[in-house]
C-alpha cells in the first residue's frame, strides 16, 4: 500500500512540476511579448521625435520668403484637417442614415404586428360576447352532463389564457414601439447635429481656401519678380533630401515587418498607380526653369480624389513640407520608399502601418500649386527611381 501510495504521490508531484514549468514558460512568453511591444512603442516614439525635431529645425531655417511660406503652411494644414474632419463627418452621416433607416423599418414592422394583434384581440372579444356568460352558467348548473361541463371549463380556461397572452404580446409590442420611437428621435437629433457640423466645416474650409489662394498669388508674384523660382526649387529639393536621409537612418530601427505579401522589389512593374489621372510631368524631364529635372511624376487628378498606398509599409513622414505641401512618405523596407505630395489632406500619421491600396490621403493643391495634382516618387536608398517602370499602365 505504501509503495502504491508512493507511486501515486510521485505522479502527482510530476504533474505539479509540469504545471509549474508550463506556467513559468507561459508567463515568460507573455513578459517577452509585452517587452517587445514596449520596445516597438519606444522605437516609434523615437522616430516621431526625430522627424518632429527635423521638421522644427527646417521651419526655423531662414530662407526665401519665410513669412509667406509659414502662412501658407498653416493655411494648408488647416485645410487638410478640415477635409479630414469632413471625411469623418460624412462617414458618420452614412452610418447614422443607415441606422435611422433600420429603426424606421423596425417601427413599421412593430406597427404592423400591433395592428394584427389588435385585430385578433377584437375577434376574441367579439367571440366572447357572442357566446355570452349565460351559456357558460347554464353549463355549470347542468349536472346531467359532467363531461360537457369539464370540456367547457377547459375551453374557457384555454380561451382566457390565449387572450391574456395576446394582451401581453401586444403590451410588449407597444413597449418596443415606444423605445424605437425614442431611438429614432435621438438618431434624428444626432443626424441634424452632424449636418450642422458639416455645414460649419464646409464654410470654414471655403474661408481658409480663399485665404490660401490670396497667399499663393502673393508668393508667386514675389518669386517671379525676383527671379528666384529656380533657387526655390533647388532649396525645396535639398529639404526633401534631408527628410529622406533622416528617415533612412531612423526607419530600420522601427520597420520590423515586411508583411505577408511579396517584397517591394519583387513588385517592380506590377504596382498600381496611387491615383487615377493623367501624367502631367514625367520622371527625368526638365522643369519649367530648365535646369532642374523631375525626380518623380506629377499626376493631374480631380481635387479630393483618393490617394492610395502602392504597397505595404509604414508611414515615415506625414506633414507639410515646403514645395511639396502635405507630404506622406511610406517606408517599404530594404531601402525602398514612396512619396506622395501636394495632398489636400492626409489620413494617416507617422508610424501607422498601411496596406497596398489603402486610402492614405486625397489629391490637392498644397505646396502653393495652382491646379490639383499628386506628386509621386519612388526612391531606393534615397535615390529617385522612375515610377513608370514600377507602376503598371
Amino acid at each position: 500500500m505504501n509503495k502504491g501510495g508512493g507511486i501515486f504521490s510521485s505522479g502527482k508531484l510530476l504533474t505539479a512540476l509540469l504545471s509549474i514549468v508550463l506556467c513559468v514558460t507561459s508567463c515568460a512568453d507573455v513578459y517577452a511579448a509585452s517587452a517587445e511591444q514596449q520596445h516597438k512603442a519606444k522605437e516609434l516614439a523615437q522616430l516621431r521625435k526625430k522627424i518632429s525635431a527635423l521638421r522644427d529645425e527646417m521651419n526655423k531655417t531662414k530662407s526665401l520668403h519665410d513669412s509667406v511660406s509659414a502662412e501658407l503652411r498653416q493655411l494648408e494644414r488647416d485645410i487638410g484637417k478640415r477635409v479630414s474632419a469632413l471625411k469623418k463627418i460624412k462617414h458618420q452621416l452614412r452610418q447614422s442614415s443607415r441606422k435611422l433607416q433600420k429603426l424606421k423599418s423596425q417601427q413599421q414592422q412593430y406597427q404592423k404586428d400591433l395592428a394584427t394583434q389588435q385585430v385578433l384581440l377584437s375577434q376574441q372579444v367579439r367571440t366572447a360576447y357572442a357566446m355570452g356568460r349565460q351559456a357558460f352558467l347554464k353549463l355549470l348548473l347542468n349536472q346531467e352532463n359532467p363531461a360537457a361541463v369539464g370540456r367547457t371549463m377547459t375551453y374557457y380556461n384555454f380561451f382566457n389564457r390565449a387572450r391574456s397572452q395576446r394582451i401581453e404580446v401586444a403590451r410588449q409590442t407597444i413597449d418596443r414601439l415606444d423605445k424605437v420611437k425614442r431611438d429614432i428621435q435621438q438618431e434624428q437629433d444626432r443626424l441634424n447635429q452632424l449636418l450642422s457640423s458639416q455645414q460649419q466645416e464646409k464654410a470654414a474650409l471655403e474661408r481658409t481656401s480663399g485665404a490660401r489662394a490670396v497667399v499663393v498669388v502673393r508668393l508667386n508674384k514675389e518669386l517671379q519678380s525676383k527671379g528666384e523660382t529656380l533657387a526655390r526649387w533647388l532649396e525645396n529639393e535639398k529639404q526633401l533630401q534631408r527628410v529622406v536621409e533622416a528617415i533612412h537612418r531612423a526607419m530600420p530601427e522601427v520597420l520590423t515587418s515586411q508583411g505577408d505579401g511579396p517584397s517591394f522589389r519583387a513588385q517592380r512593374g506590377h504596382l498600381s498607380w496611387p491615383t487615377r489621372g493623367r501624367l502631367k510631368a514625367l520622371f527625368g524631364k526638365p522643369r519649367e526653369a530648365g535646369q532642374v529635372r523631375w525626380n518623380g511624376v506629377l499626376i493631374a487628378a480631380r481635387e479630393g480624389s483618393e490617394v492610395r498606398a502602392i504597397s505595404h509599409g509604414r508611414v515615415a513622414y506625414a506633414d507639410w513640407l515646403r514645395g511639396y505641401g502635405l507630404l506622406m512618405i511610406i517606408d517599404h523596407g530594404n531601402g525602398y520608399m514612396s512619396l506622395y505630395g501636394h495632398n489636400q489632406s492626409l489620413f494617416k500619421e507617422t508610424g501607422d502601418w498601411v496596406e497596398a491600396g489603402e486610402v492614405i490621403g486625397s489629391v490637392g493643391k498644397s505646396g502653393g500649386q495652382d491646379q490639383a495634382a499628386l506628386y509621386f516618387e519612388i526612391r531606393h536608398n534615397g535615390k529617385p527611381r522612375n515610377p513608370t517602370k514600377w507602376c503598371k499602365g
